[in-house]
């Protein structure tokens, strides 16, 4: 069984993760917000389709169950339109996962991406015991992205060099950091104390 839940709530976002049954929906998400997504992603410069979306939630369905990383599909409680995607990445040390996220255009501005941010931090620190640090990194032309991580208290580490692999980068990535501590701490302060999130 894999570490996460297969549900996140967060509020105003729901996190399910990744399945084939999603791939039009997801497919649609991503088309319509292209013009967003291609300066920043390396993934979102062509068109998708639904047989090579489902081709990747499927590969990332396997990775979900072999606790490699979790992705999820963004929707709205009580409905089943997808409304972006965020995941659980291992890219660095062992003690550390990094989020990433994004939200389909015609719905940016509501807290969406920041309320599936921090309902993924609080699963992540509950759910995968030796997690110390969670991540976020981003271009540092990214304003939007880059607004995100201070609102839930993450604290700008580092700025290191980047592949360029998109339009709009510039080679360098705003590293950003919460620790397991901090977190409870926050958490209790704002909520009670951190259990579970799912």
């Amino acid at each position: 069984m894999a570490l996460l839940p297969d549900r996140i709530p967060g509020g105003s976002i729901e996190l399910r993760r990744w399945r084939p049954t999603y791939a039009a929906d997801l497919t649609d998400a991503v088309a319509s917000s292209l013009p967003e997504l291609r300066p920043w992603m390396p993934w979102a410069q062509e068109t998708p389709t639904v047989s090579g979306m489902a081709q990747v939630l499927t590969e990332g369905e396997a990775s979900f169950d072999a606790d490699q990383e979790w992705q999820f599909v963004a929707a709205e409680p009580g409905s089943d339109r997808v409304l972006g995607a965020l995941g659980l990445h291992r890219r660095g040390p062992p003690s550390c996962v990094e989020i990433g996220y994004w939200i389909r255009t015609e719905v940016t501005r509501r807290g969406l991406a920041t309320a599936g941010v921090g309902a993924l931090t609080t699963a992540a620190f509950a759910h995968l015991p030796t997690i110390d640090t969670v991540e976020i990194r981003m271009d540092i032309r990214n304003g939007r992205s880059a607004a995100i991580p201070p609102r839930l208290g993450y604290r700008l580490v580092d700025e290191v060099d980047h592949p360029i692999d998109s339009p709009g980068l510039s080679g360098r990535w705003l590293v950003w950091e919460m620790h397991r501590t901090d977190w409870i701490a926050t958490d209790r302060d704002r909520d009670g104390p951190a259990t579970s999130a799912g």
